[in-house]
């Protein structure tokens, strides 16, 4: 139950670092000393979603194959739920957050 647990935390704590790192070089870049260039944000920023969503299939992927040939309990099953839904919202929400930098031109505020 605990390794179920687990599964439910990794992809919105996967999300909440990629959030974090985005808008960190998105600060970087419209910075007053411009410490990046409008390109290498893009690149970075789409090399780390590439990154963070490969994980997150990979673990949505991980979840809704049932590996296990023994029956599961009520729990184990909404606990796999769970994981499963969490990892999609966050595989989501990390696509989303490169939004910003695709669609903005620049930092204009």
């Amino acid at each position: 139950m605990t390794r179920l647990t687990y599964a439910i935390a990794k992809p919105v704590l996967l999300w909440a670092l990629h959030f974090a790192l985005i808008y960190a070089l998105i600060s970087a870049a419209c910075a007053p000393r411009a410490l990046l260039t409008q390109e290498v944000l893009v690149v970075t920023a789409a090399v780390l979603t590439l990154t963070a969503a490969t994980l997150q299939i990979f673990w949505l992927w991980r979840t809704s194959s049932n590996g296990d040939s023994e029956p599961q309990s009520s729990d184990e099953l909404l606990l796999r739920r769970a994981a499963w839904w969490t990892a999609l919202i966050s595989l989501i929400a990390t696509l989303a957050n490169l939004m910003p930098v695709l669609i903005l031109p620049g930092c204009q505020g």
